[in-house]
């Protein structure tokens, strides 16, 4: 009997890429996620209507456990995944901490921040525990293990901890467990590089999946905007049209440029590649909670904080996908420039950011054309090297 027929089964590093093995994104991560499908929409909404620096540091704050609950997961299957009966029952608990995230989040930094921090660190608990079972039955494994386990428990520890004490303190608890798990992985950098590869297959389908899910708040942005409107004109109409457009523009750019390549094969391009993509999905997220905001102003002079918001998350998402190109693997045969191309997202971004303090208020169709316009610049080249050149 093989082993992908014994019903339960221990922990093996997978060396996938060792064999040349392709592998795929299975239907049940495909299930999970639309429970993050769910709490990102619930995020991105707080965003809509009057928004102030504090509701973006909340939208930002209460973002990255979710993300860290999704790259703790991928990654442990990544290294982990079994066909055992053991694989879908820990991803059906898993589901239920994110069911919690959905409830609490908008509300989570009022009264529901007890429920919050608590579905967070079940979620946390739950990763960990999956790492220390790993550890004791992956020798290999245990030294990266051992500082996985550390840093995380006193994570969650800290989560909760901050139910018993005032707000204020609460929240800067939050922010420090939050930086001891961005910080964590950092300390393996070591025992990492003596560990199979990561998969150049599936692991880059499972981030490109993600940032599909946050492409689609562009779609629920514009789609949100039309429903706010009382009146629907022409006008209203090509600002909506606009909008799809920015979001089309935004995928062409991600997948024409960065999924379909793989990351540099030392680990630290490739943990710097998954980080980046945190920033990103903030971004491109908060790109569709600004559609929202554009489009129900539509005629309007637009309110210099959803100005900013927008302009800041374009600015943001392009200079991610820049840096992001850069710990990206080269191949013979790639067209893309390794500085131009890069360069010129960098470039982008950062105009976008300097906008901000030049651009005097506009209506909404001129500033999805202005980033429109700006995302013209990375299509033209793309078409360019792909086409254009002998």
């Amino acid at each position: 009997m093989t082993n992908d027929r014994v019903i339960w089964q221990i922990p093996r590093l997978r060396i996938d890429e060792e064999e040349a093995r392709h592998r795929k994104v299975s239907w049940l991560e495909l299930f999970y996620d639309l429970f993050f499908v769910v709490v990102i929409a619930r995020l991105s909404h707080e965003l809509v209507g009057d928004v102030s620096f504090h509701l973006v540091a909340e939208y930002i704050l209460l973002f990255v456990p979710l993300w860290w609950i999704w790259i703790g997961s991928t990654y442990y299957n990544e290294r982990f995944e079994t066909s055992g009966l053991e694989t879908r029952l820990m991803f059906l608990i898993k589901m239920f901490p994110l069911v919690g995230l959905a409830v609490f989040a908008h509300d989570a930094f009022k009264g529901g921040s007890t429920g919050f921090a608590l579905s967070y660190a079940a979620g946390r608990t739950i990763i960990t525990f999956l790492w220390l079972r790993a550890s004791f039955h992956v020798p290999e494994f245990r030294p990266v293990g051992k500082i996985y386990v550390s840093g995380f428990t006193l994570s969650i520890v800290l989560f909760i901890l901050s139910i018993f004490v005032s707000p204020t303190l609460r929240f800067i608890l939050w922010g420090i467990a939050l930086s001891i798990d961005l910080i964590t992985p950092w300390f393996t950098l070591k025992g990492q590089s003596r560990l199979p590869r990561f998969s150049t297959s599936k692991l880059p389908e499972r981030f490109g999946l993600l940032m599909i899910i946050v492409l689609g708040e562009t779609a629920a942005g514009v789609v949100n905007g039309i429903q706010d409107i009382h009146s629907i004109d022409s006008e209203k109409i090509f600002t909506a049209m606009l909008g799809v457009i920015l979001g089309f523009s935004l995928w062409w750019i991600y997948f024409d440029f960065i999924a379909r390549r793989v990351a540099k094969p030392q680990i630290l391009y490739s943990i710097l590649w998954s980080y980046l993509h945190l920033p990103l999905a903030i971004g491109i997220a908060a790109i569709g909670a600004g559609l929202t905001n554009l489009i129900s102003l539509t005629g309007e002079t637009l309110p210099p904080n959803i100005q900013t918001l927008t302009m800041a998350s374009y600015g943001l998402t392009l200079l991610m996908m820049g840096l992001l190109e850069i710990t990206l693997n080269r191949t013979e045969d790639e067209p893309a420039h390794h500085f131009t191309s890069p360069i010129l997202k960098i470039i982008t971004g950062i105009t976008a950011f300097g906008l901000i303090l030049f651009l005097p208020p506009l209506h909404s169709m001129s500033l999805i054309i202005i980033l429109i316009v700006l995302t013209l610049i990375h299509m033209m080249y793309g078409l360019w090297v792909w086409f254009g050149q002998k």
